[in-house]
């Protein structure tokens, strides 16, 4: 990928903070569903109560790492307007851990589905008595190739614009170390050069 363009035609920089703005709308948008859903007791699954200790430590889990994501996208926006390195670096770490938890969770859920398959055609069967197990198996199969590709492209992405924050860090970091070097008013020549010895 080079080190001036995203997706092919956009600046780096303006592809940064496309970047940085949709994932804090996202994870705006995700804190504010979160805070709007709050699990109630008496959650059951498959007729046994669930202990909310668990499910409150997910939410509440969840909660958090949305807003630590939403303010680290923030930060994405703040630091390529200004070109700010460090909020930058901080965009890009975080844009790294959410694309590789993606990618573990995609990867998981696909093994997930596959080792449950049997599992997932007797509910359909069970659920959808009109349905046959042929007829099942093949929604199944649709599902998971359809499921499969989405998450895999979706992954895919994400991953392209990690390695595009990555690259305009970089070119943050290498314009900064330069920038010294050309403001020469800050280190005047010695009147000889015996003087360094």
């Amino acid at each position: 990928m080079g080190q001036y363009k995203c997706c092919c035609c956009i600046p780096v920089r303006a592809g940064v903070l496309i970047i940085a703005l949709i994932s804090a709308a996202l994870y705006i948008f995700s804190t504010v569903a979160l805070f709007m859903s709050k699990p109630s007791t008496g959650v059951t699954y498959e007729d046994v109560e669930v202990d909310m200790k668990v499910v409150n430590g997910i939410y509440y889990t969840s909660i958090a790492v949305s807003i630590i994501f939403a303010l680290a996208s923030l930060f994405g926006v703040l630091g390529s307007v200004t070109q700010h390195r460090k909020m930058i670096a901080i965009f890009k770490i975080s844009y790294w851990f959410v694309a590789i938890l993606q990618f573990i969770v995609t990867i998981a859920a696909i093994i997930i589905l596959a080792v449950k398959r049997t599992d997932i055609v007797n509910s359909c069967v069970a659920l959808y008595p009109e349905e046959t197990v042929d007829t099942c198996s093949v929604g199944y199969r649709n599902f998971m190739i359809v499921f499969s590709i989405v998450s895999i492209l979706i992954t895919f992405i994400q991953f392209y614009f990690a390695t595009a924050i990555s690259a305009y860090a970089t070119r943050l970091r290498r314009t900064n170390m330069h920038e010294k070097l050309r403001n020469l008013e800050d280190f005047p020549e010695p009147p000889s050069k015996t003087e360094f010895f």
